[in-house]
């Protein structure tokens, strides 16, 4: 039997049972989708200079919704300099929101994320199951400090 990571939160709106749900932007596709309540932000496709900023915004916009969110992007075939910038913005919103998270990174990401992120500050998991473990861990060092 599996049981939710946080059995107290609502389900929020906007998780999708059927249907396509992608968003097509620029050379990268965005899929939303809630699983054990903790978003998972799917991203396949090239991330660049033309849609850095609505993948940002679109990412953005589901830290609040559940106390964990996944962003995974295992399918992500390039990520423009500036997404370390983004993803270090997504961390500080994230912490300050007392949203848990992990990155799901590609091969290309995983090196974008060692030479921009040397000291490993970011959260990142192996895939999507470890990324959800992850969260689960964060929360219960954060039940047990209280």
């Amino acid at each position: 039997m599996i049981t939710p990571l946080f059995p107290n939160v609502a389900t929020p709106s906007f998780t999708s049972h059927s249907g396509n749900c992608t968003v097509d932007c620029n050379g990268a596709q965005m899929r939303a989708h809630c699983r054990d309540q903790v978003t998972i932000v799917k991203v396949t496709g090239d991330i660049d200079a033309t849609n850095i900023d609505r993948f940002y915004d679109y990412t953005h916009r589901f830290v609040r919704e559940t106390p964990g969110l996944v962003l995974d992007l295992s399918e992500v075939d390039f990520l423009c300099a500036r997404g370390i910038s983004v993803l270090n913005t997504l961390d500080q919103e994230c912490r300050t929101a007392g949203t848990y998270w992990a990155i799901v990174g590609s091969p290309f990401v995983r090196r974008l994320l060692h030479i921009g992120d040397p000291s490993d500050a970011l959260p990142t998991a192996s895939s999507e199951r470890q990324g959800l473990n992850a969260i689960a861990a964060q929360r219960q060092a954060s039940l047990a400090a209280s």
